[in-house]
């Protein structure tokens, strides 16, 4: 599940420490509450939404800065190749950060629209429409490019 974790986490956070040490936070948070999971089956959905918690604290409680080696990827540059092409990841990437999650959590997670709506406490047709945005979105990304 680390690779699940790592990727919820780095959907909505940026900055690679930030990612490692929310993962970190969380899974202690689980370990020292796992006597609150009623049902065991549910483990992932239920430290997913540690993590995703664990996510935004972070981000409320982070400087209003902007790292530039975070964004150096961004800033313009003469293209090397004209023939680059934007990866998925990176299209994804791009995406505001309500519909990051919500597509990593459905896509890279497999988690069904009702796990993803417990996970972001919104209703199912809110996952719904934001799927439905980003995918609109990815693809005019990726026509674009």
């Amino acid at each position: 599940h680390q690779a699940a974790f790592y990727r919820t986490a780095r959907s909505i956070l940026r900055n690679e420490q930030d990612v490692a040490d929310a993962v970190q936070e969380a899974i202690c948070l689980g370990y020292a509450a796992r006597s609150n999971l009623r049902d065991p089956q549910r483990w992932k959905a239920w430290m997913l939404r540690i993590l995703v918690n664990v996510c935004y604290t972070t981000c409320r409680r982070r400087p209003n800065a902007v790292d530039l080696e975070a964004v150096q990827e961004y800033l313009a540059a003469p293209a090397q190749d004209q023939t680059e092409r934007l990866t998925l990841w990176e299209a994804v990437s791009r995406l505001p950060e309500q519909m990051r999650i919500t597509v990593s959590l459905f896509y890279y997670e497999d988690l069904s629209v009702g796990q993803i709506s417990r996970i972001l406490k919104i209703s199912q047709g809110a996952v719904r429409t934001r799927l439905s945005r980003a995918r609109d979105q990815l693809r005019a990304l990726l026509e674009e490019e």
